[in-house]
């Protein structure tokens, strides 16, 4: 087999399922340098791929194989044993391998070992080791010299010696700088390959924009892509600084976290990128963030800032960047921008050229329309006027149709800025079945960011297919799941999904089937307006204060499934105060959560053989309910700071509970032993 040398560069390779391979000797670094490499790269993002399992055999698995074809960049750790593990040697002739045939990029690190040993495998232990080799009458010569070969041609690739660093976190910050280099370098500049079309042209002006000004803003209506555009340009441009933070999604954290969420994240994100060798078992929050601020080039960007205390909030901390660090700023207000003095862009919808290739290549997974298709898709790129969220609904609704179908679909257009807009969204809504429907407005009124397993137990307990259902909707770009598994939605899509609530009665909310207006729910509620419509509410208890309701509330609400009543501060007082009635909570419910309850049991008519989930933090519950339910649904329990909670039940039915969340439970002495007994509870 003949190898070539890796190229590190190109600009047609696909993505990757892995950003790094580690290959590496077991028995040399396993517990220390390769885990410590491998928990770095972690930590900064990038997808890195290690084999913890002990080989077996000589020959390398299939499964590993495929990890190295599925991996852009190898790093290979040569170690002082590397040379003597045939598995070792087999994984790097693969790994050449697929740098000349796959433009894979290999990187040496030479640790505690002379290169030139490694490059000329006739010196030191490297020569003892092939030594062996040859005389091992099971190895043919022609098998022994690939590995001498791929030894050779690996040692004269740019590496990293270890000799040359004061100590092992100042070479494991050299290999991710050089990693996140190429991981930059290797993306293609037009950014087609993801189907990003059209966004190198913002992100072009924006980068020139930058060499100038230490701080961008980017401007611009939701669904124009600002937040693509940033992060775009961060996986870019991170690597040419020492720190990089990207504080996502800021409006919809601060809303439910509060303000002390932005030091939270910052800190956070700082913190991880500090190498473990360097970390302070105790630290002081913020002074750590200013330190680390104002002694290093930081790249920030902070996505969808939305009022002035934010930027209040985040100033002492920008004003702390070393000369060199940047920051863009995402918004859709522009007078916030005005207000922290910022250089603005205005993001620049698509061209007609880009927008067409963006179209057709969701649609037809090609740049080109289908025959008969051509002045159908020139319709639909006119109707979305450059923005990219409509034509990437718009193409995921209408791929699979006959032209028939879109002339009809795009007649039902109307014209008109923001409503234009929430009515091309509608139509991929109107293609869902039933279920879909049901999960799509369940999201977004009430379960946008909720985790993935979560959401999924809840509609199961409905009786829908939720893996089916989850995954349709992620193919017709309604909704999202991130890197941390979490439901997202984007905002366009989530206000075009409260619009179609609110159509289902326009006069009366306690005739629609979801409820999150915290003034409608007090009307609906204190003067007992709900009907067998509502199937789930949910509302912030500072947001409906002195609300008495009767024992009748919910009396009507038959099909009510999901009820969430919070706090934010979670430890405060409830502004909710009810009558204690038989049939207090309709049988229906799968999901109650009720801060703060101030009822010192549960009705004894309570069915919870639906519930899912049933979390009453701060409440005054000294008890739940006498005897054995049928809880075959239940899978978490949250009682934490119930501190006159005396007992709980029995839990014997309750074969599918995992969590119990007890916490500062003063008065509760001992657990009921039917817990224990419970196969899937994990505590």
């Amino acid at each position: 087999m003949a190898f070539g040398t890796a190229s590190s560069s190109s600009s047609s390779l696909p993505p990757k399922k892995h950003d790094v391979f580690l290959s590496f000797r077991g028995e040399d670094t396993r517990r220390t340098f390769a885990s410590h490499l491998y928990a770095a790269l972690r930590q900064r993002g990038i997808r890195t791929y290690i084999d913890y399992e002990l080989p077996k055999g000589n020959d390398i698995s299939d499964a590993l194989i495929q990890a190295i074809q599925d991996s852009g960049i190898a790093v290979v750790i040569f170690s002082e044993n590397y040379a003597s593990s045939k598995w070792c040697l087999n994984e790097l002739v693969q790994i050449l391998w697929c740098g000349e045939v796959q433009g894979q990029l290999v990187i040496p690190v030479f640790y505690q070992i002379d290169p030139s040993h490694v490059r000329n495998y006739q010196k030191g232990i490297y020569m003892e080791a092939f030594t062996k080799h040859e005389r091992d009458l099971k190895l043919n010569q022609y098998q022994v010299n690939k590995w001498k070969q791929a030894l050779s041609i690996t040692a004269n690739l740019a590496g990293w010696d270890s000799r040359a660093c004061r100590d092992e976190s100042e070479l494991i910050q050299n290999i991710i700088s050089h990693v996140m280099q190429n991981i930059s370098v290797r993306c293609p500049s037009s950014l087609a390959v993801v189907g990003l079309v059209g966004i190198d042209e913002n992100c072009a002006k924006i980068e020139r924009l930058l060499e100038k000004d230490p701080k961008i803003g980017i401007w611009g209506m939701g669904g124009i892509g600002k937040t693509t555009m940033a992060r775009a340009l961060f996986s870019k441009l991170s690597s040419q600084f020492e720190r990089s933070c990207f504080l996502e999604n800021l409006r919809e954290n601060v809303k439910k976290c509060g303000l002390t969420y932005l030091h939270d994240k910052l800190f956070s994100e700082l913190w991880k990128q500090e190498s473990s060798y360097n970390r302070p078992l105790y630290v002081d929050e913020g002074s750590y963030v200013m330190h680390i601020l104002s002694r290093n080039k930081v790249f920030m960007v902070l996505d969808d800032i939305s009022n002035r205390k934010q930027l209040e909030y985040l100033a002492p901390y920008c004003n702390y960047l070393e000369p060199g660090s940047k920051i863009i700023i995402t918004t859709r207000h522009k007078q916030l921008l005005n207000i922290a003095g910022v250089k603005i862009y205005e993001a620049q919808p698509l061209s007609d050229h880009k927008s067409i290739e963006l179209f057709n290549l969701k649609a037809f997974n090609t740049y080109h329309p289908k025959i008969g298709y051509e002045f159908l898709s020139k319709r639909v790129v006119d109707y979305a006027k450059g923005i990219p969220l409509v034509l990437v609904v718009l193409a995921s609704f209408l791929s699979l149709k006959t032209p028939k179908e879109w002339d009809n679909a795009l007649s039902k257009l109307k014209k008109g800025p923001h409503e234009e807009i929430l009515e091309v969204l509608k139509l991929s809504f109107d293609g869902l079945d039933y279920e879909e429907k049901e999960m799509f407005l369940d999201i977004a009124c009430f379960l946008k960011d909720e985790h993935k397993e979560h959401v999924i137990a809840l509609f199961e307990s409905y009786g829908f297919d939720a893996t089916i259902g989850l995954t349709a909707l992620e193919d017709k770009a309604l909704v999202n799941i991130d890197n941390n598994m979490r439901v997202q939605m984007h905002d366009l899509i989530q206000a075009m999904g409260w619009k179609i609530v609110r159509q289902e009665c326009m006069e009366d909310p306690g005739r629609r089937s979801r409820l999150w207006n915290p003034y409608e729910i007090y009307d609906v509620l204190k003067y007992n307006r709900g009907t067998n419509a509502i199937k789930g509410i949910i509302v912030n208890l500072s947001q409906v204060r002195d609300m008495h309701l009767s024992a009748n509330t919910f009396k009507k609400m038959t099909n009510l499934r999901f009820l969430k009543l919070y706090s934010p501060t979670s430890r405060g007082e409830s502004s909710c105060i009810i009558d204690k009635g038989p049939n207090l909570f309709p049988s229906s419910l799968r999901y109650l959560r009720w801060d703060n309850f101030l009822m010192k049991s549960l009705p004894l008519s309570f069915c919870v053989e639906k519930l899912v989930e049933i979390c009453m933090p701060g409440s005054r519950l000294e008890k739940l309910w006498d005897g054995v339910q049928d809880l075959v649904n239940l899978r978490k329990i949250d009682f934490s700071g119930s501190k006159q909670l005396i007992e709980l039940p029995d839990f014997s039915k309750a074969k599918n509970l995992e969590v119990a969340d007890l916490s500062l439970c003063e008065s509760l002495c001992h657990l009921h032993p039917s817990i224990w007994t419970l196969r899937n509870f994990t505590g």
